[in-house]
Parts: structure tokens; C-alpha cells; sequence
């Protein structure tokens, strides 16, 4: 089944390799002059047109992706959870001609100041098990980004994108949502609740209320749904793991209402309430370690799992650092940030094409045998070595091209010393 029509894969199937060959993407003239202006007939308003104002299938790319990503999961590693990464990220932008354009709270103030004017960005990406280098370990690939718009919520979002995303691991034994305290509220915890092999591990607020499990008592009337409210500080139980205190409990919360959660609460110090961090998983320790069992070596050797196995849930929830090293990526190497298309749908079908872009570099060294030396290699190096080749080929395409164009009309040149000295045609 094809995702778009012939001309519009055509013109996308140019800016991909476009996108691979070039070290900086600042626009869509940029990318015509440089690389896509010699390929063909196809004019600049024609790759403007496509992107700006052509509903492009995101959903329908972002299923192939993840069929891409699953498709590299060995037979024996199937049992192995799959990872979903949900955050969001701000990208400052200069001038107010941006549709979704809004000035927004930034916690990590890039530019010295807690606001930032620009666009918002939510994320999911993938974590699938691979064996790469001889060792085995998560390979994070992105799925889908989106902006969000004046009149949009970031939870319903979040929640669509998990929901297509789903659609295609609907067969999988577990996936695993991991996402910050944001996220774990309305849409998509009514998402997680969904999906039967849909968990969630998360980062929760620290006021969170918790109770005790029901406990049944001999008296007359309706039993308690909950038991006792639960807190950080005078019901949980510490113990020192690496530099942190650590404590587990099994509650009651009103996300999940009658289902029972297992929650961990982490502390470097006991001074005050605001060092506390909480976090809830809906996956218990002992099924983690039935599906972790013999490939322990995947988990992050911060915390002695072996031991100590309920420090699994916070110990899968370290992998969520993946999804920030993305956007670190993207930014800093793929052009995230140097979009020039004013209109929401503009934005998104660039951003998601960066992203596909971004996801072939770290699939192909593991797919195709030919670039399997870059297997470990930062997905910056892999786009280096590809776009090397890419340009490797056009330019002995038109080589070629001029050669049999040469041989056709040899007789009318006064010599071959004004050919091979003369200058290639663009």
C-alpha cells in the first residue's frame, strides 16, 4: 500500500537524501540550491508546496518505523519489554509570523531567563532491544513529533500518538511508557488503562495521595475501597542504594483507583519534603524479573538489580535520559531548530521528516550488512558515511550522464583537452 502518491514520494525521497548529505538543513531554498537544483526538472515552489501545504501520512510513516524497529528484535529477545519515551521540548524562535507561535515557561532557561518564545514539541520515540557491537542494549528511535498549537493539550497529544503507536504493538508481551511528572494525568493515563499490555512507569508529583491496600475486617457494611493515607516521610521505609536513599510500597492512588501500583520514592537527604522524588509503576518488580530474567546486563549497572530487584522499575525508568540525548542530537546536529516554514502543518511535516531522517542513520547500520561497521557509531557519524556515499553516487550518476552525452558528440569537439578541462555542467 502506498503512503503517498508517486510524485509526492518522489519529492520526499529526494529531501531525505537531501537531509542525509548535507551537514546543515536551514531551508528549503538552502536544500534547492545546493542538492536537489541538479536532480531533476522538480522546481523549488514544488518541495515548498509539498511541505507547507500537503497532508502528509505521519501516522502511516510513523507505523513503518516502528515495524523498521521491531523488525531488528531477535527471536530470543522477544520477551524483552518494548520502551515508549513520551516528553516534550521548547525551540526558541525569532519573529511572530510563526502560526503556534507563544512565549512559554523554560525550566532550564537556555537564554537566561525563565521564558522562552518559540514552539512546542511533543515527543514519543521507541526503545527496542538489539544486539549491536556483540553486546546487547535499548536502541532508541524516534516515532513521531508534533506541535502543539494555542488551543491544543499536551496530554491529548501525547495521548493520540501512544494510541497509533499501539496500533502496531498490539502484539508485543509488554510496552513500557516512561515519561516525566507531567504526563501521568488524564488522557494518557486513561490510555495506559486501554491497552492490556500497556504499563507505565513515571514520574509522579510528591504530593500524590496514596493509601494502603483494603484490608477485611469482620464488621457489618460495605468494605473500605482504601486504607489509611500513606506518606513520603512517616510510611515509607528507607535504604541506602549508591548515593541515595531509597524506599518501596505497594499503594492505592487515585490515577489508578482500585489498581494497585508499586511506588518508590528516592531522596539524597532527609532535610526536606521538595528533595523527596516519586515515582509509580504499574509493573510489579517480580514480573520484571521473570522477563529481565538472563539478559540483566541490558539494565544500567547503577543499582545491583540482581540483589536488590526492586530497584527495577526506577532502574528501567533511567532509560526515559534516552529521549533528552534525542532532542540534544537533533538541535545540536540535524537542524531542529533552523525551520523556515511559517504554518503549523509546514512545521510538522519538516520536523517529522528531520526525524526520519534521524531514525534511517541509527536503523541502517543494523539492517543492511554493508554499513554494519557503524553499528555503534553516534548516528551523526552513520549520517557522515552515508551522505559521503550519497554524494559518491550522484556525482558518478552524472559523470556517466556527460560521458555518454560526450560520446554522442565527440566529432563536434575541436578537442578532448577543451572537455576534460573545461567545467562539469551543474
Amino acid at each position: 500500500m502506498e503512503l503517498v502518491t508517486k510524485p509526492s514520494g518522489h519529492k520526499l525521497f529526494l529531501l531525505l537524501l537531501a537531509v542525509l548529505s548535507m551537514q546543515v538543513v536551514s531551508s528549503i531554498q538552502h536544500i534547492y540550491r545546493w542538492f536537489l537544483a541538479p536532480l531533476g526538472k522538480i522546481s523549488q515552489t514544488a518541495y515548498y508546496y509539498l511541505l507547507s501545504y500537503t497532508e502528509l501520512p505521519m501516522e502511516k510513516f510513523a507505523g513503518v518505523t516502528i515495524r523498521k524497529a521491531l523488525g531488528l528484535i531477535d527471536a530470543i529477545h522477544t520477551k524483552i519489554p518494548i520502551l515508549l519515551l513520551l516528553d516534550d521540548t521548547v525551540q526558541a524562535k525569532y519573529g511572530t509570523k510563526f502560526e503556534c507561535y507563544s512565549t512559554m515557561f523554560d525550566h532550564a532557561r537556555h537564554n537566561g531567563s525563565s521564558y522562552l518564545k518559540g514552539h512546542c514539541f511533543v515527543a514519543l520515540t521507541i526503545c527496542v532491544p538489539v544486539v549491536a557491537g556483540g553486546s546487547l542494549q535499548y536502541l532508541n528511535i524516534p516515532i513521531r513529533f508534533r506541535v502543539r498549537g494555542a488551543d491544543e493539550s499536551k496530554l491529548a497529544i501525547a495521548s493520540e500518538m501512544i494510541t497509533e503507536a499501539m496500533c502496531e504493538l498490539g502484539d508485543c508481551q509488554m510496552v513500557i511508557l516512561l515519561c516525566d511528572s507531567w504526563y501521568p494525568k488524564g488522557e494518557v493515563i486513561a490510555t495506559v488503562v486501554a491497552h492490556a499490555n500497556l504499563e507505565l512507569i513515571a514520574n509522579v508529583r510528591i504530593d500524590t495521595a496514596m493509601f494502603e491496600l483494603p484490608v477485611r475486617t469482620p464488621n457489618r457494611g460495605r468494605p473500605a475501597k482504601k486504607g489509611k493515607s500513606v506518606g513520603i516521610r512517616n510510611d515509607f521505609i528507607f535504604e541506602r542504594a549508591d548515593r541515595y536513599w531509597v524506599a518501596t510500597k505497594t499503594v492505592l492512588t487515585n490515577l489508578f483507583g482500585d489498581t494497585p501500583v508499586f511506588m518508590t520514592a528516592t531522596a539524597p537527604n532527609f532535610v526536606s519534603d521538595m528533595s523527596y522524588r516519586l515515582f509509580i509503576s504499574t509493573v510489579f518488580p517480580h514480573q520484571l524479573t521473570d522477563l529481565f530474567a538472563g539478559f540483566e546486563h541490558l539494565l544500567p549497572p547503577k543499582y545491583d538489580v540482581a540483589r536488590k530487584s526492586w530497584l527495577l522499575p526506577l532502574s528501567i525508568y533511567s532509560f526515559r535520559w534516552n529521549i533528552e540525548v534525542m532532542f540534544y542530537e537533533l538541535k545540536s546536529f540535524w537542524s531542529f531548530g533552523l525551520y523556515r516554514l511559517r504554518s503549523k502543518l509546514g512545521i510538522n511535516n519538516f520536523i517529522n521528516l528531520l526525524s526520519i531522517a534521524y531514525a534511517s542513520a541509527k536503523l541502517l547500520p543494523l539492517s543492511d550488512s554493508f554499513f554494519a561497521s557503524l553499528s555503534t557509531s553516534s548516528p551523526q557519524k552513520s549520517k557522515c558515511a552515508i551522505g559521503s556515499l550519497i554524494r559518491k553516487d550522484l556525482f558518478f550518476a552524472h559523470f556517466v550522464v556527460f560521458l555518454e552525452t560526450l560520446d554522442i558528440s565527440l566529432p563536434y569537439f575541436p578537442d578532448l583537452d577543451s572537455f576534460v578541462f573545461s567545467d562539469f555542467p551543474a
